[in-house]
């Protein structure tokens, strides 16, 4: 069975039904932090024509690690139910930017596959069994911590020093082979800047390093 978890707030109806169409399911649950959101009830109808449920977990913590706690509990539970391992896949576009935050974190804590779905289906880079703050270097995690805007690779090395041209050449590479981060020519400089994915990346490790700001 494949569980479909999906962050969910008021006036998610939308977002969540194009996640349903795009992301192959057996069970529906959605997590969120009201508790009843509206939209709710219309899902819960939709899914009956076709003899399915949809099941809400509320999640009440305000805050974040608390967050991150209970939205792991919530994949943990509907991941192992009697029988063999169930196959979970996560979907963030709903609720909170704080909800999508935690539950993003969540998701590279116990490598479950994750997407963001709005008019397009973007897979978030998540590794089975690897932790945001472990899976990168040092380096490589600085590097992507500080590329809030587009900016040259000189700025960069002045923003990372001591490390070399050298060195920031070698990360830009590596992470531009992970899909994290774009290096375009302008003007005669070397300008870098994250791609989507690599702006969840970030937001994922500012939350291991305990920040809420990305």
């Amino acid at each position: 069975m494949r569980t479909l978890v999906a962050t969910f707030g008021e006036g998610d109806v939308e977002k969540t039904l194009v996640a349903m169409r795009h992301l192959p399911y057996d069970r529906l649950v959605l997590i969120g932090g009201d508790e009843e959101p509206g939209g709710l009830a219309e899902l819960r109808r939709l899914e009956s024509l076709t003899g399915h449920e949809v099941l809400f977990e509320r999640i009440g913590a305000s805050d974040f690690m608390d967050l991150v706690e209970d939205v792991s509990d919530v994949i943990s539970k509907v991941s192992h139910p009697e029988g063999p391992r169930d196959e979970v896949i996560l979907n963030i576009s709903g609720g909170t930017k704080l909800m999508a935050d935690a539950a993003l974190f969540a998701a590279f804590r116990l490598g479950v596959p994750t997407y963001h779905v709005t008019d397009r289906v973007v897979r978030l880079p998540v590794m089975k069994g690897v932790t945001a703050k472990n899976r990168f270097t040092p380096l490589q995690a600085q590097f992507i911590g500080s590329l809030a805007s587009k900016c040259t690779l000189t700025d960069l090395e002045q923003t990372l020093k001591p490390h070399s041209r050298q060195s920031l050449e070698r990360i830009m590479r590596e992470l531009r082979k992970m899909g994290l981060v774009s290096p375009k020519l302008e003007s005669g400089q070397v300008t870098v800047s994250l791609t989507e994915d690599g702006h969840e990346v970030r937001r994922a490790l500012a939350a291991t390093n305990g920040s809420k700001k990305a």
